[in-house]
């Protein structure tokens, strides 16, 4: 199959390349700075002239280019995007109708929300590892193995720019009291949403009244939408951070993360680490990994979550619904209900390593089998040919 890759420079760009010349398909890979995913005539003519080229089958791109299902549609060529970020904003598009997109969503509750829109082609499909790479990498840097040494360990971001609905102008401490409030709450409770259903639309409207958002007359999505994220990013980050300096008090934490905060204490923060040659290593090496899902993923299973367990590295995740669908609790995988549990689970399984190694082994294998990326291609292409 002859396959138009566009990439955006996404992490998962070299594993997507690399797992479908496995599997004997013709990629030609391409990247374009476009200044717009709406509408851009330059990256417009670029494809197009690569489309003149030759027969390909499909377009495919991680995540959702409107500008690029406008071209399929005029080429009556089948477009594949697989969504790996949320919120993913343009999945609001009108161009979601298009009779020649095939979209795959990891996320079971915005496959859901897509389809109530009456959009056809929306299908569920959980994010994969290219378990091949991982695994070779891992065994050719055993050297690296002991730098990358820890009781916990946490890769993300700490979201620095959380402080965006505080410092909107004329919001008032009221206002600010009340959303802290809701946070507080919602921080009570893992795998649901409550931010949506606390906050009045009243208090919705009147935050609305003191903020554009200026999004394209094409994206169909509410200023509502956008403030509810802001919301629930402000609320992961403060997770994130309350969750890091609690386990700090008693265990040694490390920290790899790009964005660096001075409300961490206690906390190692080792900074950045490449995803193809780093990352593995460090997982497969910690004793435990700790993943804490962004709050704006209603029920689906992060990327980091997998690749957690892709490099047979013992994970703890807050609960989530999928992940707990798709792995067996204290079998493949270890989930925490509030922060006691998570402190309790933490120090258990530091004291019985032949436990959490099993634990480990187990949610590789599940991963092996039905989350490499070779699984995920005969799905996606069985649904599109």
């Amino acid at each position: 199959m002859k396959i138009l890759y566009y990439t955006w420079n996404e992490t998962m760009a070299y594993d997507i390349e690399e797992t479908l010349d496995i599997e004997g398909h013709d990629v030609v890979k391409v990247s374009y700075p476009i200044s717009s995913y709406v509408a851009d005539k330059g990256f417009n003519d670029y494809i197009v002239r690569i489309l003149d080229k030759d027969n390909f089958d499909c377009i495919f791109t991680m995540n959702y280019i409107p500008a690029l299902a406008k071209i399929s549609f005029l080429r009556k060529i089948k477009y594949i995007a697989w969504i790996s970020d949320s919120p993913n904003y343009t999945t609001y598009s009108e161009m979601i109708h298009s009779p020649y997109n095939y979209i795959f969503h990891f996320d079971k509750k915005e496959v859901e929300n897509l389809r109530s829109t009456g959009a056809k082609n929306i299908f569920h499909m959980p994010l994969a590892v290219n378990t091949k790479r991982v695994t070779k990498q891992i065994e050719t840097s055993k050297i690296q193995k002991n730098k990358y040494k820890a009781d916990v360990s946490f890769l993300g971001s700490l979201y620095s720019d959380r402080d965006f609905f505080d410092k909107i102008s004329g919001i008032n401490d009221y206002q600010k009291g009340f959303v802290d409030a809701v946070i507080k709450a919602q921080l009570l409770f893992q795998g649901c949403d409550l931010i949506e259903e606390a906050l009045p639309k009243s208090f919705i409207e009147s935050v609305l009244k003191l903020v554009d958002f200026n999004m394209d007359s094409e994206i169909k999505l509410s200023d509502e939408k956008i403030l509810l994220d802001l919301i629930r990013k402000k609320a992961t980050s403060i997770e994130r951070i309350e969750l890091l300096n609690f386990i700090a008090k008693k265990y040694q934490v490390v920290l790899y993360t790009g964005s660096a905060d001075n409300m961490l204490y206690h906390v190692e923060n080792r900074g950045y680490l490449d995803y193809n040659t780093q990352m593995p290593v460090m997982f497969n090496s910690s004793k435990i990994n700790l993943n804490i899902t962004l709050r704006s993923i209603q029920s689906g299973i992060s990327l980091r979550a997998l690749d957690i367990m892709g490099a047979g590295g013992f994970l703890i995740s807050n609960w989530q619904p999928e992940l707990a669908e798709c792995f067996e609790e204290g079998k493949e995988v270890v989930m925490y209900y509030d922060r006691n549990d998570l402190m309790s689970k933490i120090e258990y399984y530091l004291q019985n390593e032949d436990e959490r190694m099993k634990i480990a082994e187990n949610g590789q294998k599940k991963i092996i089998e039905q989350f490499d990326y070779s699984c995920a291609w005969k799905k996606i292409f069985g649904v599109v040919f």
